[in-house]
């Protein structure tokens, strides 16, 4: 996690690629959530997140989450690790 602040994916602004990294809850949500394909380590992209569910995007796939659910998704930004890396190209 090297010092990285995670925040739930019902709290990421639109429009930004966060990585998943922990999926919180009980056995039935965490198996109905790796069953959508939401796992640990992959990258989403926030499409929505006014009112209503959190619609995010997995490639082209678009996934629609309650509150609830999206709370319990642990994220971090994976724009910040895209930044770094292009800044350790260039010296």
């Amino acid at each position: 996690m090297n010092n990285e602040i995670l925040v739930p994916l019902g709290f990421v602004s639109e429009g930004k690629k966060v990585r998943i990294v922990s999926i919180s809850g009980g056995t039935r949500l965490r198996n109905r959530i790796n069953e959508m394909g939401l796992r640990e380590g992959i990258d989403v992209i926030i499409i929505k997140n006014s009112f209503g569910p959190v619609i995010i995007a997995i490639g082209q796939t678009r996934f629609a989450l309650g509150r609830g659910i999206s709370a319990k998704i642990l994220t971090e930004s994976s724009e910040r690790k895209v930044e770094k890396w292009l800044l350790k190209l260039k010296k």
